[in-house]
């Protein structure tokens, strides 16, 4: 009899751990529930974070953290549609963008009170054997990359991963940012590309902008890998005096052009003055990088030697001088910080000039073209 209890007791405590077991988790919730309730918190914020109320850094970071983790829950949730059944009816892109659209709606609900534009939003851009799923909440967007790999622990896969995201790196993920996405030629192994334009600011100021291009190969484990990177920033206009940008985004066909301008010492205001095209070839499976563009070619060894010389990196400066001698100077005599706030630019003969800007000191350059290139041929601080 005592057998017999002990027995009794130990199979009600395992019905009741497995009925225990069943009940959690038929209450856990899921992807709909995890993605509905960070809507509900996420609509405690403002719908834009430069507009009222503003100004809190922990509301900024809780947010950005909110935000995250609801792009994190939306891609589970693709990955989970991906994945459901071999059988399901429609192409997987048609697949995904319906889980998505079922996300959108709870949002439309949810954050009724806010302008659409700030709303749940996404885009799918299929690119056989990949999807790039681009979304969107308040000012903050992302990208996801999904895939499937041909092999998961050395055996044959067919299953969906999410192969990766523009997380990886901060100039992609702080908001508030703004995304565009472009397919790109692919190499001869015919691997799926594409490139993200990340467009981010703060609430006021200059715009930086980001190039972040990829490449998905589907051999073996995966491989998800960046193929170009490049960054730079915009003014608040595109009317620099004397300093017009150059170049156009180019995405279509084997050459890819990529413009941005930088912040540097010859600047005369909260714009860049500087501006450059990059040419990247995409012919073959390696990318290849072509050629750089200036709009003013003339003035960026003066810029390019102020940034290294307040660095004290003498061999970087000396790329950019005609002489030992003037790479010594400009090493040993500029300061810290150089601004030139006003350009006083005057041509002396055929490809030579002189530059001068400042006050107390004053800066005085000659830039001379030799061969296919500019350099300081001349250096004075007074």
């Amino acid at each position: 009899m005592v057998f017999r209890s002990r027995t009794q007791g130990v199979l009600a405590i395992f019905l009741l751990a497995l009925f225990g077991v069943k009940f959690s988790l038929a209450q856990a919730p899921g992807p709909a529930s995890n993605f509905r309730q960070l809507l509900q918190r996420i609509a405690e914020f403002s719908p834009n974070p430069c507009g009222p109320p503003y100004g809190n850094e922990d509301n900024w970071q809780s947010a950005a953290n909110t935000e995250r983790h609801l792009f994190s829950v939306a891609a589970d949730t693709v990955t989970r549609e991906l994945n459901a059944s071999a059988s399901s009816p429609g192409s997987p892109q048609e697949r995904a963008a319906a889980a998505l659209k079922k996300l959108e709606q709870m949002s439309a609900e949810i954050n009724a009170s806010w302008p659409d534009d700030n709303r749940f939003h996404f885009q799918v851009l299929d690119l056989p054997p990949a999807l790039v799923v681009k979304m969107s909440i308040r000012t903050h967007e992302g990208f996801f990359v999904f895939g499937i790999p041909g092999e998961d622990s050395r055996k044959p896969n067919r299953a969906w991963r999410n192969v990766g995201s523009n997380e990886e790196f901060s100039e992609f993920s702080v908001p508030p940012s703004h995304f565009d996405l472009y397919p790109l030629h692919r190499g001869p192994s015919g691997n799926a590309r594409f490139l993200a334009n990340a467009i981010y600011s703060g609430c006021a100021g200059s715009i930086g902008v980001a190039y972040d291009a990829r490449e998905w190969d589907p051999r073996g484990i995966g491989d998800f890998g960046q193929i170009i990177k490049q960054e730079g920033s915009f003014g608040l206009d595109d009317k620099v005096r004397g300093f017009p940008q150059i170049g156009k985004l180019q995405t279509n066909g084997p050459l890819v052009t990529l413009p941005y301008c930088w912040f540097s010492a010859i600047d005369t205001w909260d714009n860049p003055s500087l501006c450059a095209v990059d040419t990247y070839d995409l012919s073959g499976d390696d990318v290849k990088f072509r050629s750089r563009l200036y709009n003013r070619p003339d003035l960026v060894p003066i810029a390019k030697a102020i940034e290294y010389a307040e660095k004290r990196d003498y061999p970087a400066v000396l790329g950019y001088c005609a002489s030992d001698e003037i790479a010594r100077r400009m090493v040993r005599d500029v300061p810290p910080s150089v601004y030139a706030d006003d350009l006083r630019i005057t041509r002396t003969g055929d490809g030579k000039e002189r530059v001068e800007f400042g006050d107390s000191p004053a800066y005085r350059f000659n830039v001379e073209k030799k061969g296919d290139r500019w350099l300081v041929t001349a250096f004075r601080a007074e």
